[in-house]
């Protein structure tokens, strides 16, 4: 009966082991399904990650990338900029000395053509001095030329002076001498009181015997012009003169002629 009972406890006791394995299998796979999916979706998830930490990368390296090229254009630009300053400066200073030069040339002309101004101006000066100094000279030859003729004249007449006549009437008419100018020529105007444009009248006084010649002249008046005077008393000492009558009888006298010096007349 014992042996039955066994026969029959190890005869159902198989079965019950073998559900027991079979649910244990069941569960293994199933953790595994699961660990396997979670597994998975864990590697799905780092690979989303990465490629997202991936593109994020990128766009950081393409950011710095822009960056950097943004300072080297930068830098490019502020290169170039300070390169053109530098060639305009270049240039403006290069456009100064040649504008200097120029000046420089323009001045060392224009002081040229002062010097050679004052120049000319200097020697006309001289020149003009020189001319005043000769008409000078040659008036001074004349007035002692005149002079000498004047002595000669003179000598001449008190060697030939005709015997005293008698007195004339106290009631005899008196006529002055005067200047024959149809026997003279008219004074020259001098060539340096031309150029000078000087002007005057000059008051002259001669001396003249009964015969209507001169004996002596001087400047009783000048005209304010040395060379004025000196021409007009060398062209009238050579005229004659009508002489000083006395009751009709000529005699010596003296006689007073006045010349104007005019331009253009």
């Amino acid at each position: 009966m014992n042996t039955m009972i066994s026969s029959e406890l190890s005869a159902g006791g198989a079965p019950k082991k073998s559900s027991v394995q079979s649910a244990e299998t069941f569960i293994a796979v199933v953790l595994f399904a699961v660990c396997a999916s979670a597994g998975l979706a864990a590697w799905l998830m780092n690979l989303t990650t990465d490629s997202r930490d991936s593109n994020d990368a990128m766009e950081t390296v393409q950011v710095l990338a822009s960056l950097a090229d943004a300072e080297l254009v930068d830098e490019e630009v502020d290169v170039l900029v300070q390169w053109q300053q530098r060639l305009d400066q270049a240039f403006n200073q290069r456009e100064q000395a040649m504008r200097q030069q120029e000046q420089s040339a323009v001045l060392e002309e224009q002081a040229a053509a002062l010097l050679a101004a004052q120049a000319a101006a200097e020697a006309a000066k001289q020149a003009a001095e020189a001319a005043e100094q000769r008409a000078r000279d040659a008036e001074l030859e004349r007035q002692k030329a005149l002079e000498k003729q004047l002595a000669a004249r003179k000598a001449q007449l008190a060697a030939a002076a005709p015997a005293e006549k008698p007195k004339p009437k106290a009631n005899a008419v008196r006529v002055a001498a005067s200047v024959d100018w149809s026997s003279c020529r008219k004074p020259r105007y001098p060539r340096a009181a031309v150029r000078l444009k000087q002007e005057g009248t000059v008051t002259l006084l001669f001396a003249v015997d009964a015969a209507g010649q001169v004996i002596s002249g001087e400047v009783q008046q000048s005209s304010g012009v040395e060379r004025l005077d000196n021409a007009a008393l060398d062209a009238i000492m050579k005229c004659s003169f009508t002489p000083e009558t006395l009751g009709g009888e000529p005699q010596a006298s003296s006689a007073q002629v006045r010349f104007a010096w005019r331009l253009g007349s």
